[in-house]
């Protein structure tokens, strides 16, 4: 059931050496072995891309969760505690999955990941020996052509704790168009305040489990069903929060597809946006 959802996002303030600009958003895979998902996807990144965003969740990580206690900002403690029993992540097989998904992967400008809330340390130091860069509270200005430039802002989303928005945003260049990456969608609005045009975030599996209508039944969320999943406008900003493509403590979805996202920025009116889905 996995669906490639293409949108053609129109923005007033794009600069003209971004137009066309191709954004292909990865998030939540929660690594379980190589399997059609996987193939999938690497089938999509070998198409090419010119920015591969992946915004965390790559390792899976079993848990059995209190459902009585109260989400933590803190990042997740192996062993049990009052948050539940908590097993340690599947690093070794994600690093072992995302080489392989990588092998053909060269996106123009980059491949670039941040920290998801099971991805832990020493799974992360490890990515950049497979050609994706790590942002870590941090901004970096991409080079596109000719001395144009925009900002690509990361923050580290390992336990809600460990955000850093004014470090993150501390280095960025303002007259720049700035997309910001977290993998928590409730940070959306302070994002959007601090400047950034676009923002790609996931965490939620778009609820996972789901009414008909699409509506989620849980969403992990601090901001509930707002920025749950899809894309939102925040003013003169956008996020999108992708459904991702693994699933958590159970594999199961419901009326809850898993996805891959590929953006294509155009300048325009946001009226003129539009999205197509397309199962795999």
């Amino acid at each position: 059931m996995l669906e490639l959802t293409e949108i053609s996002l129109h923005l007033p303030q794009l600069p003209d050496y971004l137009r066309g600009l191709r954004i292909l958003q990865v998030g939540d895979l929660h690594i379980r072995g190589y399997g059609q998902k996987e193939k999938h996807l690497r089938r999509i990144i070998s198409q090419g891309c010119d920015l591969l965003i992946f915004t965390g969740d790559f390792c899976h990580q079993l848990r059995f969760s209190n459902p009585f206690a109260i989400q933590t900002y803190e990042p997740l403690r192996v062993g049990l505690s009052r948050q539940g029993l908590i097993f340690a992540a599947h690093t070794d097989l994600a690093l072992e999955v995302c080489e392989k998904l990588l092998e053909e992967c060269s996106p123009s400008l980059g491949a670039f990941a941040v920290q998801g809330n099971h991805d832990p340390n020493e799974f992360m130091q490890h990515l950049p020996r497979l050609g994706v860069t790590t942002l870590t509270n941090e901004t970096q200005q991409v080079h596109v052509s000719n001395g144009s430039y925009f900002n690509l802002c990361g923050l580290r989303g390992y336990g809600r704790s460990t955000i850093d928005i004014a470090q993150t945003m501390l280095t960025t260049e303002p007259a720049l168009f700035t997309i910001a990456v977290c993998h928590y969608p409730e940070i959306a609005m302070p994002l959007a305040g601090a400047g950034a045009d676009l923002i790609l975030s996931g965490h939620t599996h778009g609820g996972q489990i789901c009414l008909p209508n699409g509506r989620p039944l849980v969403t992990h969320s601090f901001s509930g069903h707002q920025y749950a999943t899809g894309l939102e406008r925040i003013g003169s900003s956008f996020i999108y929060t992708t459904r991702g493509l693994g699933c958590s403590v159970i594999p199961i979805r419901l009326f809850c597809p898993p996805e891959i996202t590929r953006i294509t920025l155009q300048h325009g009116d946001h009226g003129e946006t539009t999205i197509e889905a397309t199962r795999l």
